[in-house]
């Protein structure tokens, strides 16, 4: 949750936690303030991973770019931002934070706790994916291996 991101173009981005439980709700906000509603619901509610470049249209990013040049362009953006007034640039982020914490983003934190104790009791119907009960039967690699075998669904063939 950067204020500037600078991201390689084949960076993966995902919320892969909602194929074990549900999603991180620490960052579930995060999500839908950088990638917008319509991208994080896809995300949290398939348990999608996609790559910087296949979202670089839409603009979450300050800059997708090259993995090599990451760096220089991250120092670049650091080296612009380090140069702006300090008690500007806090007044400036406060003032960001009151608008976000008027769109109800604040209460993601508190709401976090009770879902976390909702989502460690979670029962599982026969047909749902359990990647805990998965990973001690079968070890943390191979789980890895079955949930992604598991939630995987082919695109249909439209030629």
């Amino acid at each position: 949750m950067t204020d500037i991101s600078v991201i390689a173009r084949d960076a993966r981005i995902g919320m892969p936690a909602t194929r074990f439980l549900g999603p991180a709700l620490g960052s579930l906000h995060m999500f839908f303030h950088r990638l917008g509603p319509v991208l994080a619901r896809q995300l949290l509610l398939t348990g999608d991973i996609v790559t910087a470049e296949s979202v670089e249209h839409r603009g979450v990013f300050t800059e997708t770019c090259e993995p090599a040049h990451v760096t220089a362009r991250a120092r670049y953006w650091a080296e612009k931002a380090a140069k702006m007034p300090a008690d500007g640039v806090v007044i400036a982020k406060e003032a960001f934070r009151l608008v976000e914490q008027s769109q109800a983003y604040q209460g993601e934190e508190v709401a976090s706790y009770l879902f976390h104790a909702f989502g460690t009791n979670l029962q599982f119907s026969p047909g749902e994916f359990n990647f805990v009960k998965t990973r001690a039967q079968h070890g943390t690699k191979n789980a890895f291996r079955l949930r992604d075998e598991h939630f995987h669904v082919a695109e249909p063939d439209l030629t």
